[in-house]
């Protein structure tokens, strides 16, 4: 197979060390003289990764100064590719040996298979479901809305899904974070639709390759182990919503009659409000959802993207020195030796009337304070408006969270911080560690 040679196509953002990971694995997954080149973009990372990539030899780096998209990353090493093969390939992505091989031989045996996929494992081993078909009208709805929960809905959902799948036997499918291609078979100069910079535009490219009479396929022989977002994850839970619905509605636009776009935009607006009447947490803000509905997904983040460790402070006043919360990365006692966590410090009451407006000030390069506002009078003595408050507050450090990207972990330390789960947008909440016992003292 001496003649075969495979572009490695690979997006970094802020995945330093699933980067390394990846690139190491690409040895082994190659058993016999496949050649191959591996042509990386980097989307402005500020965690390394670029200058991890120009260390490797075999990688041909393309360094942007801002983050482009996935989509638009992905077209622009395709422009640079050489090969009559070209697989796409997530930095997340590691490769079990022979794994790459294992794809190759496939499409030479197979003339008439346009693409193919392997299996993937969880890193601790177990199975990963990451297929899908493409979806249906009902299968959109039910997977921004709570109409999920209604037998037609969830069935059409669970076959998106492709819950209880047989996935052990080859089978017509293919997953965009690992997928072996035939370049004959792509455009000229583009491999994804750029409209849709992180979310869907996977499944634009399998609904045209299908119209095309192509055939995907999944092989279960060949297997890679998946970590599964890495980059998606430190989006912020905001904007990886806000683009996964944005890109949905385009997506939609593209590929359904306008009367049903129409009614996805109904379903996704009453389905906010209900929620919000009944005090249940929304992904977006009324704002941005509006946005989203129109197909608009706002800016790609940039520039700082490390976590916030949110920590709500005692209302007698702050407990940022607290020894049990040395166990978490980033926490107060740990932030200045862990500087790729930012922690942000919430008071909720202060000795004076707090103001109208969220305050927000930043100590150094890894601690803010932030002060909620006080919407309503009499907080201090009567509990249900301080509650009304708690949350009204919270629901307003969120809307500051979706300016600053970032995985935001909420750290449970106290009630009012249980209070304000769902309303800051958090990806995780955490409970403290438990607080080991002294030692005794050692008597002579």
């Amino acid at each position: 197979m001496t003649d075969w040679t495979v572009s490695i196509l690979l997006v970094s953002w802020n995945t330093r060390e699933e980067t390394r990971a990846c690139l190491d694995s690409l040895p082994t997954g190659i058993s016999d003289d496949l050649r191959y080149e591996v042509v990386a973009v980097d989307n402005g990372s500020r965690d390394g990764s670029a200058e991890l990539l120009a260390g490797y030899p075999q990688v041909r780096l393309l360094r942007n100064e801002h983050n482009l998209g996935f989509a638009a990353a992905v077209n622009q090493a395709y422009r640079h590719a050489s090969g009559e093969l070209i697989l796409l390939l997530n930095s997340d992505v590691r490769c079990h040996p022979g794994a790459l091989t294992t794809m190759v031989d496939h499409l030479r045996r197979h003339p008439e298979v346009a693409g193919v996929s392997p299996l993937y494992l969880n890193p601790d081993g177990t199975f990963q479901q990451h297929y899908v078909n493409l979806p249906s009208f009902a299968a959109t709805i039910a997977l921004v809305t709570a109409l999920r929960r209604l037998p037609g809905f969830r069935h059409a959902l669970h076959r998106f899904q492709m819950r209880g799948g047989d996935f052990s036997r080859p089978r017509l499918l293919a997953s965009g974070s690992c997928m072996l291609l035939r370049r004959q078979i792509l455009p000229a100069d583009r491999i994804f639709d750029e409209r849709f910079p992180i979310y869907w535009n996977d499944a634009m490219l399998a609904r045209s390759l299908r119209d095309a009479g192509h055939q995907l396929w999944m092989i279960p022989h060949a297997v890679v182990t998946h970590s599964r977002g890495a980059s998606c994850r430190r989006l912020g839970a905001t904007i990886r919503y806000r683009h996964l619905l944005g890109s949905l509605v385009e997506y939609l636009a593209l590929t359904e009659p306008r009367y049903k776009l129409t009614v996805f935009r109904a379903a996704a607006l009453v389905d906010h409000a209900v929620k919000r009447l009944c005090g249940r947490p929304v992904p977006l803000g009324l704002g941005d959802l509006r946005a989203a509905l129109r197909g608009d997904v706002g800016a790609l983040p940039d520039g700082d993207i490390r976590d916030w460790l949110v920590i709500v402070e005692e209302s007698g006043g702050p407990a940022a020195t607290e020894p049990a919360w040395e166990p978490y990365a980033g926490a107060p006692g740990a932030a200045h030796e862990q500087p790729d966590k930012r922690v942000l410090l919430v008071r909720t009451t202060s000795r004076v009337r707090p103001p109208w407006r969220l305050s927000v000030r930043t100590e150094d390069r890894t601690t803010w304070h932030a002060t909620l506002p006080a919407v309503l009078p009499f907080g201090r003595y009567v509990r249900w408006i301080d509650r009304i408050n708690l949350r009204l507050g919270a629901g307003r450090l969120r809307r500051w969270l979706d300016r600053h990207a970032g995985a935001r972990v909420l750290y449970l330390a106290n009630e009012r911080a249980v209070a304000m789960i769902g309303y800051v947008g958090e990806d995780e909440v955490r409970q403290p560690a438990p607080r080991l016992p002294e030692p005794e003292p050692v008597h002579a």
